[in-house]
C-alpha cells in the first residue's frame, strides 16, 4: 500500500486525534504527516546506528541519541 492511498484511507475516516482535541485533515495534510513520520522513523534509526565519534562531530551524546531513538515515530 502506497503513502497515498494510507493518506487516502485515513481520510475517509475523517479525523485523526492529535493532543486533546480531534483535528479534521485534508488529502495533503494526512500525505505530509506520514512523510514527517517516515523521516523520523528513518532519522532514528540513524542515530541509533551512529558511532561515538559521529555523534560528537554532531554534538550529541550517546544517552541523548539512545533517548531519541527510543522514541515512536508519531511523537516529536
Amino acid at each position: 500500500m502506497s503513502i497515498v492511498q494510507i493518506a487516502q484511507s485515513l481520510h475517509w475516516q475523517g479525523w485523526v486525534r492529535h493532543g486533546l482535541r480531534w483535528h479534521r485533515r485534508s488529502d495533503r495534510g494526512w500525505i505530509a504527516l506520514l512523510k514527517e513520520w517516515w523521516r523520523r522513523m528513518q532519522d532514528r534509526r540513524t542515530l541509533a546506528t551512529m558511532s561515538e565519534q559521529s555523534l560528537r562531530d554532531i554534538g550529541i551524546s550517546r544517552y541523548d541519541a539512545e533517548f531519541e531513538a527510543r522514541k515512536p515515530f508519531w511523537r516529536a
